[in-house]
C-alpha cells in the first residue's frame, strides 16, 4: 500500500472539519469562514459553496446514501445535495459541535459538543433526522470531540479532551462502560466488521479497543493523531500524524501488528481530517498548516 500526491487545493483561512460520501461523489470541507464547501470526489471540481452562517463549524457529515450533507457550529443544518437547499437544522447545543456521524441507516445522527466555557454543554445527543427532534443526550464528562456508530447501528462511541472513550447504546443513550485511554481524543473510528474502535488523539499512539469489554492496545506512532481512516477490510488505519514544529507524514499503520506498512513524504502540520474514497484509492488530507485540502492516490 502506497500513495503519491495527486494535488492540493486551496482553502481559505483555517480548516475545521472534512467528510466523504460512503459512495465516493462528494468530499466535504468547512474552514473559520462559515462556509461549506463540496467537492466531486473524483474530478475534485468545486460543486457547491454553502453559507452557513456560524462561527466555528467543525463538524461535517453525509448521510448513508449522499442525499444529504451536514454542517454547522452550535447546530447541524441538514442540506439535499441534489438541489443544495437547506432542509432543516438539529438544534440544541449550548457550544460548539465538534464531530457528528449519520446512523448506518440514515434516520438518526449523533453529535458530540463542548469548550472550555460555561455552562458547561459536554454532551452526546441523538437526533431524529427527518423531524430534527432530539431523541437523548449523555453528559460526559468533560468535551466530546469524537463520536462514532457502530456497522451495525446499535452503539456509540464517544471521546473526549480528558483521554476517555465512553460506549452508549445509540437507542438510549445509557452508559454501557467507559475506559481511561490516553489524553484527548480526536478521533474514533469502528473497523468495518464492529469487532474493535480505533481512537487517536494527543498521545503518540493508537488506540484497539475492545467494544465487549473496553479493554484496549495501543500501538505505538511517535507523535499524536488528529484524523485517521481505515481500510475497507478494517486491517490498515491511514493516519495523519500530528506535529507542532514541522510537516509530517501519512502512515499507514497495520492494527493487527502495529507494524508501518507505508510512510509517505512530509505534508504539512495539523491533519484536521482524513478520509479513504470507498476502494481505497484515494486519501483526502485537510491539513491546516499550509490551508489546504490535499488529495493522493494509491500506486500500490
Amino acid at each position: 500500500m502506497r500513495f503519491q500526491l495527486r494535488t492540493r487545493i486551496p482553502q481559505p483561512g483555517s480548516t475545521t472539519a472534512l467528510a466523504a460520501s460512503r459512495d465516493g461523489r462528494f468530499v466535504a470541507t468547512t474552514n473559520f469562514d462559515q462556509k461549506l464547501r463540496v467537492y466531486d470526489g473524483r474530478s475534485l471540481a468545486l460543486l457547491k459553496t454553502l453559507h452557513l452562517g456560524t462561527s466555528f463549524p467543525h463538524a461535517v457529515c453525509f448521510s448513508p446514501d449522499g442525499s444529504l450533507v451536514g454542517s454547522g457550529g452550535k447546530a447541524i443544518t441538514l442540506f439535499d445535495t441534489a438541489t443544495w437547499k437547506k432542509l432543516r437544522s438539529l438544534k440544541g447545543h449550548r457550544h460548539e459541535l465538534q464531530n457528528a456521524t449519520f446512523s448506518p441507516d440514515g434516520t438518526r445522527v449523533f453529535t458530540g459538543s463542548g469548550n472550555n466555557y460555561t455552562p458547561a454543554d459536554w454532551s452526546v445527543r441523538a437526533w431524529d433526522e427527518a423531524t430534527g427532534a432530539e431523541l437523548w443526550r449523555w453528559k460526559a464528562r468533560t468535551s466530546v470531540f469524537a463520536v462514532a456508530v457502530s456497522p451495525d447501528g446499535t452503539l456509540v462511541a464517544a471521546g473526549d479532551t480528558g483521554g476517555r472513550v465512553a460506549l452508549l447504546d445509540a437507542a438510549t443513550g445509557a452508559e454501557r462502560w467507559y475506559v481511561d485511554v490516553a489524553s484527548w481524543i480526536y478521533r474514533l473510528r469502528f473497523t468495518p466488521s464492529g469487532d474493535a474502535i480505533v481512537a487517536s488523539g494527543d498521545a503518540p499512539v493508537l488506540a484497539v479497543i475492545d467494544p465487549a469489554t473496553g479493554a484496549h492496545r495501543d500501538l505505538p506512532l511517535g507523535t499524536g493523531a488528529r484524523a485517521f481512516a481505515l481500510t475497507r477490510d478494517g486491517a490498515t488505519a491511514v493516519v495523519g500524524r500530528t506535529t507542532y514544529g514541522a510537516p509530517s507524514s501519512l502512515v499507514a499503520i497495520d492494527l493487527a501488528t502495529g507494524d508501518t506498512r507505508w510512510q509517505g513524504e512530509a505534508l504539512g502540520r495539523l491533519p484536521q481530517g482524513l478520509e479513504l474514497s470507498p476502494d481505497d484509492d484515494v486519501v483526502y488530507v485537510l491539513m491546516n498548516d499550509p490551508h489546504e485540502l490535499i488529495v493522493l492516490d494509491r500506486v500500490g
